[in-house]
Order: C-alpha cells, then structure tokens, then sequence
C-alpha cells in the first residue's frame, strides 16, 4: 500500500477510484457494501462534489473520500505508481461539440496515466450510453497493449445511477466494458501510449 493512500485514509485496504461520480449513487452505496476497501472519488463539478461531500460527512462513511478536481490533471500527476486496485469510470461527459472535443477524458495520455498508476491485473471499468463515447473509450484503451479486455467481469455497479436513468428513459442502449491492467507493463515502459 502506498503511504500516499495510508494518509489519505489512515488503514492500508486497497483504493478504487470513481471518477466522475456525480450524484455518488455507485459511490455510496460501494462504499458502504464493502468497508474493507477505500473508494476516492474525482468529481470535476464544484456543486456535485460539494452535495457528494455533505452526502458522506452525513452517512459518517469512514472509507470513503471525494475531491473536486479535475481528473485529467489529477490521475497522471498526483496518483502514487501501482497503487490503484481499479477504476469506475460511468457517463462521462461526451462533449458533443467539436470545439469541446479536447476536454473529452479518453485520450492516449490518459490511458497512459491509468496504466501507470494501476497495480498490475488492476481493472478500468467503464459504462456510457454514448455510442461515439463508448467506441472512444476502448479505442483508447486498446491503442496500449497495458490493458487487456475481459469478456466475463462485469461491472460491479449494482444500482442504476441518475445519468445512466436518463440514458435508459430515452431508450439508449447502455454500453460496458471492463479493462485488466497486464502485469508486465512496467511504469515507464516504452510499452504504454505516451501522453500526448
């Protein structure tokens, strides 16, 4: 365990990350079916993050912390080497417009990022009802031969989360797909996509 996480949460349980969590259904309610692990959650909306924080300060759940920040920035620059068990990544946002296309969070550095601060066999779980989004997201992914695709492990997502209901109220087809970090891509591999 890195003595980064011991800090933020003073045990050594492993830590999965949610980025963009939103109204923090999945957060919460993981977090409180599985107290031996700690969840930490990146939520670039300043109200989302500040409804999520009073949401965990009045459900006192002690392995659980949320940040208003900005992921892109965050993963590749503050996240310990090999020190995340996995990633949720559900709805991002898909920036239709093409003059916002470069805030998407799907890019080649980004995947570099997640690769490097994944423990190896760790997991990127990723969920959209954007079809564009969903191809993006694996295209990105399976650009670096640090992750690997596994047919049969689902998501761990066990309620349907408010953008996820919005998804399905309109029809949409929602899309998942999980991701193994592969245990011999090293930190600074040539291996790895290179941000960009």
């Amino acid at each position: 365990m890195s003595s980064f996480w011991s800090a933020v949460f003073g045990n050594d349980h492993p830590v999965e990350i949610e980025i963009g969590p939103g109204t923090g259904t999945f957060l919460l309610n993981i977090g409180t079916d599985h107290p031996e692990r700690n969840y930490f959650a990146i939520e670039h909306s300043h109200s989302y993050a500040v409804r999520l924080q009073a949401e965990l300060v009045a459900r006192g759940l002690p392995n659980v912390r949320a940040l208003r920040a900005d992921a892109s920035c965050l993963v590749p620059t503050v996240i310990p080497a090999a020190s995340v068990a996995a990633y949720h990544i559900y709805f991002p946002d898909p920036w239709w417009k093409r003059r916002h296309h470069r805030r998407r969070l799907f890019t080649p550095g980004f995947a570099h990022a997640l690769a490097h601060t994944l423990q190896p066999h760790g997991r990127v779980y990723v969920a959209t009802d954007v079809d564009q989004t969903f191809a993006l997201m694996r295209a990105t992914l399976e650009r670096t031969t640090a992750f690997t695709a596994l047919a049969d492990a689902p998501s761990p997502r066990t309620t349907v989360t408010s953008f996820e209901n919005k998804g399905l109220v309109h029809g949409a087809t929602i899309h998942q797909a999980t991701y193994a970090r592969a245990a011999a891509a090293s930190h600074g591999s040539d291996r790895l996509v290179q941000p960009v």
